[in-house]
């Protein structure tokens, strides 16, 4: 081969590797292009994102600005030094700041001092530092001024922790956010709703004396005249001018019973009492009253049934008693069945032993089921047309609902118009601590006390005479004063060993009278004083003990409290029993 053809050889086998190594450049070209045609389309990416991102934080800055700008209350964010790093255009708006960056970065104490007292203060700092070190939520209220004017306003505060942003570059570290709610207007709000309250407790109290005072001298001059010797016509009279009277003073404790459940001031006083003798009371009680009204009366009481029971005797004489009324006025002819027993199936409490369970069943005109909803509700009266001639006042079997929901037990109706209806009590049975003691209501022993001496004290003329009358029955010849001041001479003067003092006097009244006997050196500090209240409402009882009185009489004084009380006080020694041989 000449050496022109092995150029030609070598000349196309450069060529031949030309073309290859080109080839190869222009992949890697394609490859680069694509490459950087990726980066450009991140690098576009990352600006639209730039700009998304920068639009969605103007956005929510907006709404925070919105936020801060409209929000009613002042909320505070305090960084892990006290200062502040946030705050509510209320804050600005109520101190009169014009613009946030004056107190921004500002501690809570150079802030707050031109509107808190100084003690107020001290509470706040001791707060946020409970909140700052147990990291827990934290509720106080305080009077604070920031209107800089002398005018105080309650503010409830809410302190709360708030912990340290993820992210090095946040720029949030832990520290308080306080929130506060002005109050105000709710507290004046609720301070004259107690007012009014208060000064409705204070006329129920003012209407309780003012009408039970004369029904005491009603009631009284009535029960002295009836021991007196009567024709048949007198005595007739007299016990429809009981029967009278006594319904009159049911409608008026039915109207302030119901103001007192009403205005949250009716109270359960517990106590250990004879059950079995409280239930034999009203046998022997309602026993007469049905036989004037010819109707059968049956009472069962279930050997299952405990003696003595702690609870409220009085409400649950109550609520049997307003029971057994409704059944006698609306059972025109027939029975009305009373039964009591102790059920065992269920209790309401770890105390209880069970549920003490009374139906009164009777035969009366029964009611209707459309209308048995409406019965437990206050001036509620059903078949008005029908029983026009019962009196009341549609408030009595609300208040036994009441009572009974108070007492912890409850009370339904079932019933069949036109054949008669069951009316159910249940209330927790509770033993009692101690069955023995005291002397059994109604257990009522004659006697006489010739030797004792009593005082009286009472402003009304008629009341110390018909008081003085009825002691007259124990043989008791009691001292009388109208006024404390005259009491406190007598007490002073003379050994008493009881004194009935009326609570209502003008001047020095019963309580300030008795503060002042208590007072007295020696023998005065242990004499027994009752009070004599027409004053039955707001936990009377507990207030007469509280101001050192021994007890307590209601007005209209019954023959049958009168004696209790006198055998309860006096000296045993100088009791007469009258039904010894």
């Amino acid at each position: 081969m000449s050496s022109a053809d092995d150029e030609k050889v070598l000349l196309e086998e450069e060529i031949k590797q030309l073309k290859i190594e080109n080839a190869k450049l222009t992949r890697e070209l394609r490859v680069t292009k694509s490459f950087l045609d990726k980066i450009s389309r991140t690098v576009e990416s990352k600006e639209t994102l730039g700009t998304v991102l920068a639009a969605a934080n103007a956005k929510q800055k907006a709404y925070t600005d919105m936020l801060l700008e409209s929000c009613p209350n002042i909320i505070l964010l305090l960084d892990d030094g006290g200062r502040l790093v946030l705050g509510t255009k209320m804050f600005l708006t109520l101190t009169g700041i014009h613009n946030f960056d004056i107190i921004k970065n500002k501690t809570y104490g150079e802030l707050f001092a031109p509107y808190f007292e100084a003690d107020a203060l001290e509470q706040f700092k001791a707060a946020v530092t409970g909140v700052v070190s147990s990291k827990k939520t934290m509720d106080l209220g305080l009077w604070i001024d920031f209107s800089g004017q002398g005018e105080g306003r309650y503010y409830s505060i809410e302190l709360r922790s708030i912990g340290r942003a993820r992210g090095a570059d946040a720029g949030i570290t832990a520290g308080v956010l306080a929130v506060f709610i002005d109050f105000t207007d709710f507290l004046r709000e609720k301070e004259k709703a107690e007012a009014a309250n208060s000064a409705k407790s204070d006329f129920l109290a003012v209407m309780s004396h003012e009408i039970r005072t004369p029904m005491n001298a009603i009631m009284g001059l009535n029960e002295l005249l009836s021991r007196s010797e009567l024709d048949a016509t007198q005595s007739k009279y007299l016990t429809d001018i009981r029967k009278s009277a006594q319904s009159l003073l049911t409608i008026i404790n039915d109207i302030l019973d119901f103001s007192k459940i009403e205005a949250g001031k009716m109270s359960i006083i517990n106590g250990d009492y004879n059950l079995r003798s409280l239930l034999d009371n009203l046998r022997v009680m309602f026993e007469l009253m049905f036989q004037e009204k010819k109707l059968g009366f049956y009472f069962h009481i279930d050997d299952s049934l405990p003696g003595f029971v702690y609870g409220d005797e009085n409400r649950l004489r109550q609520v049997l008693t307003n029971l057994l009324s409704n059944a006698m006025k609306y059972t025109p002819r027939g029975q009305v069945e009373f039964s009591a027993w102790l059920s065992k199936e269920e209790n309401f409490g770890p105390s209880s032993t069970g549920l003490l369970r009374f139906d009164i069943k009777d035969t009366g005109i029964g009611i209707r089921e459309e209308d048995a909803g409406k019965l437990f509700k206050p001036f509620e009266q059903l078949d008005t047309r029908k029983n026009r001639n019962v009196v009341g006042t549609g408030l009595g079997l609300a208040i036994c609902f009441k009572l009974c929901r108070l007492m912890g037990g409850d009370l339904w109706l079932k019933s069949d118009y036109g054949v008669g209806s069951v009316f159910s009590v249940a209330i927790p049975c509770i033993p009692a601590e101690e069955a023995a003691g005291d002397i059994a209501r109604g257990d009522l022993v004659e006697f006489s006390a010739p030797g004792v001496k009593v005082l009286v004290v009472d402003d009304i003329e008629i009341n110390l005479e018909l008081t003085q009358a009825m002691l007259g029955g124990f043989d008791i010849d009691a001292d009388l004063a109208k006024r404390g001041e005259d009491a406190l001479e007598l007490v002073q003067n003379n050994t008493y060993d009881l004194v009935f003092m009326d609570h209502m006097m003008p001047g020095m009244d019963g309580i300030e009278t008795t503060r002042r006997i208590r007072g007295l050196k020696g023998r005065h500090t242990d004499i027994p004083i009752i009070a004599l209240t027409a004053n039955v409402i707001n936990g009377a009882e507990s207030m007469f003990l509280e101001n050192q009185f021994n007890g307590f009489l209601a007005k209209p004084i019954e023959f049958a409290s009168l004696n209790l009380c006198l055998r309860k006080w006096l000296p045993s020694e100088k009791i007469v029993n009258r039904n010894s041989d």
